[in-house]
């Protein structure tokens, strides 16, 4: 995704980096859901969860590719959306997931084209989060937030002045043949995972799917640091948010914590360290359990063990399969 750190320039990049500026921008992006949480405390997180796919793009330094940048959460609602349609009917959904991730991948080893790479590394991982919500009237609230929330932020980050470009290292470059490889490496991994989903009647299908998607990556070690990074964040935002809602708190705190985490959101973008995920599933978390709080240990489970089963096939696929196709095929190169 433009704006994470390339391989190249990993070392170079803080584990964990902080700005204070986007964090005074993720605070005036968050506002509006943090209010909204005196009344509804789940329309305001499903308010907060359409921010990200903005505010998770470190800024960039032109006006004119900020509004570019609103592409970001246009494509996520999109592929959310198309996801909760073909769910109705999971074959094809297994089937589309596929069809996708191959089509993709022989895009990427043709021309390599920055559109195709953010197709794999966020429409495919989008389009099984829709899996979750299958029929339109099921899935349309939630891609409608996320557009909403991609109109609210890209505005607020038109508001920031401009800033010099960082100087970036040289892109890690796969072969096409493997490209073409790994493009069906990822469609199956993800049909796979949603495959287990359907088939064992899961209430959340795209959990695992997603969860996959989102750490694959062409590159070894960036599998790794994802994959670690997407367990241990799960983890910790899911526990957070159950311990914030089994703790019964007024509304305005649940406002303070929603705010509070956009703005940690958008101050870490651009971060080595993989840290999304604490965020989207405190989020997310606290959306489902808001009014039913109840059931927070067995979602609190469902969601780890989901992750469980997505990192573990996508680690299957991306240390044991792709090892395979390399030894037998061009070896990888960087330039």
């Amino acid at each position: 995704m433009p704006g994470s750190p390339t391989l190249a320039s990993a070392s170079r990049t803080p584990g964990l980096r902080w700005r204070w500026s986007e964090a005074a921008r993720g605070a005036c992006t968050g506002l509006p859901a943090a209010i909204a949480a005196v009344w509804n405390v789940q329309l305001a997180a499903a308010l907060a969860v359409g921010l990200i796919p903005v505010c998770a793009v470190p800024l960039a330094p032109h006006r004119r590719a900020r509004v570019r940048s609103a592409l970001f959460g246009i494509l996520a609602a999109a592929s959310i959306l198309l996801g909760g349609i073909v769910a109705q009917w999971p074959i094809v959904a297994v089937v589309a997931m596929a069809g996708a991730g191959g089509l993709l991948g022989r895009v990427l080893a043709s021309r390599p084209l920055p559109a195709a790479m953010v197709g794999l590394t966020l429409c495919l991982p989008l389009l099984a989060v829709g899996f979750s919500y299958p029929g339109v009237d099921t899935v349309a609230p939630l891609a409608g937030d996320i557009v909403l929330g991609t109109v609210w932020s890209t505005l607020v980050a038109l508001a920031w002045a401009e800033h010099e470009a960082p100087p970036t290292g040289p892109q890690p470059s796969v072969p096409p043949d493997l490209m073409r490889a790994y493009g069906w490496v990822v469609g199956l991994v993800g049909a796979a995972c949603a495959a287990i989903g359907f088939a064992a009647d899961l209430e959340h299908v795209g959990w695992a799917p997603t969860a996959a998607l989102l750490v694959m990556r062409p590159v070894p070690p960036q599998q790794r640091l994802r994959s670690v990074g997407r367990l241990a964040d799960v983890v910790l935002g899911a526990a957070a948010a159950v311990l914030l809602v089994l703790a019964s708190p007024a509304a305005w705190v649940y406002g303070v914590a929603i705010g509070l985490v956009v703005t940690a959101a958008t101050a870490t973008a651009g971060s080595r360290w993989y840290v999304l995920p604490t965020f989207t599933t405190y989020l997310v978390f606290v959306m489902l359990l808001a009014h039913d709080p109840t059931s927070a240990r067995s979602r609190f489970w469902e969601r780890v063990a989901e992750t469980g089963v997505g990192v573990g096939v996508a680690a299957l696929a991306a240390f044991v399969v792709l090892p395979a196709l390399r030894s037998g095929g061009v070896p990888w190169r960087r330039r």
